[in-house]
C-alpha cells in the first residue's frame, strides 16, 4: 500500500507498536502582538494506515486522480489557504484520538520570555491531551521534561510529519481566530490581516497609535516605543 510522504515517521513508530503519537507545533512564537498558542494532536494511525490513497475517479469521461481523503491534504498550515485551514481543522478536531491547545498572553511571554514560556507550553500541552501518548513528534524543539527516548525533533516537522502538520493547522486555525476578534477590539492595527506579525503595515500603525493592550512589551520596537 502507498503511504504519503509525511506519514513515514508515524509509520516506522506505528510498525513498531507505537499507536499514541502526539504531534505537537506552536504559533505566535515571533508576532509583536497576540497570544503565543502551542497545539497537540494525536491522530488515529489505524484509520490513515488503513485506507487506499491511490483511488481513482472518472469525471466527464476523463480519469484523473483526486485527493479523497482528508488526511492527504494535511501539511504545513502556512501553505495551505485559510478556508482550507478552517475546514481541516474542524475535521481533524472530530476525527482525532485527542488533541489540546494551550494559550499564553502577551504579558506571560513578556514575563517568562519566549524561550523558557515555549517550554512550559510544550510541557502543558502534552499534559492536556485526554489520551496519554506514546511518543511524542515536534517540530525540531526539544521538550526539556520528556526523555529523548519518547520524543523526536524534526527539522521542517510540518513538511515531514502529519501529526505536527495537523497540530500547527489546529493552533493556527485557533490563534487566527483570537486575532480576528481582537481586531474588533482594537480596529487600528489590522490584526484581522496581520495577525500581529511585524508587517509594514503593523509598524506603521504602531508609530501612529502607540502599542495597544495585547502588544508584547518586551518586543522591539514596542518596548522602544513604550520607554521613549
Amino acid at each position: 500500500m502507498y503511504f504519503q510522504k509525511n506519514t513515514q515517521f508515524e509509520r516506522k513508530l506505528y510498525e513498531d507498536g507505537i499507536k499514541y503519537i502526539a504531534g505537537i507545533d506552536e504559533v505566535g512564537r515571533g508576532p509583536l502582538a497576540g497570544p503565543f498558542v502551542v497545539g497537540a494532536v494525536i491522530l488515529d494511525l489505524n484509520k490513515i494506515f488503513s485506507i487506499k490513497l491511490d483511488e481513482w475517479e472518472t469525471t466527464n469521461n476523463d480519469v484523473k486522480q483526486v485527493p479523497l481523503f482528508p488526511y492527504t491534504q494535511i501539511k504545513d498550515s502556512k501553505k495551505i489557504s485559510a478556508n482550507k485551514r478552517d475546514r481541516l481543522a474542524d475535521f481533524i478536531r472530530k476525527e482525532a484520538i485527542s488533541y489540546s491547545i494551550t494559550t499564553f498572553s502577551p504579558r506571560e511571554v513578556d514575563r517568562l520570555g519566549i524561550s523558557a514560556l515555549t517550554q512550559q507550553a510544550f510541557y502543558t500541552v502534552i499534559q492536556k491531551l485526554a489520551h496519554k501518548p506514546q511518543f511524542i513528534l515536534t517540530d525540531t524543539f526539544e521538550i526539556g521534561k520528556i526523555t529523548k527516548t519518547h520524543q523526536v525533533n524534526l527539522v521542517n516537522g510540518e513538511d515531514n510529519s502529519i501529526s505536527i502538520a495537523a497540530a500547527s493547522i489546529v493552533a493556527k486555525v485557533y490563534r487566527d481566530n483570537i486575532m480576528v476578534d481582537m481586531h474588533k477590539k482594537y480596529p487600528n492595527y489590522g490584526f484581522d490581516r496581520h495577525k500581529g506579525y511585524g508587517t509594514k503595515a503593523h509598524i506603521e500603525a504602531l508609530y501612529k497609535f502607540g502599542p495597544c493592550e495585547i502588544h508584547r512589551r518586551s518586543f522591539n520596537p514596542v518596548k522602544t516605543l513604550i520607554g521613549r
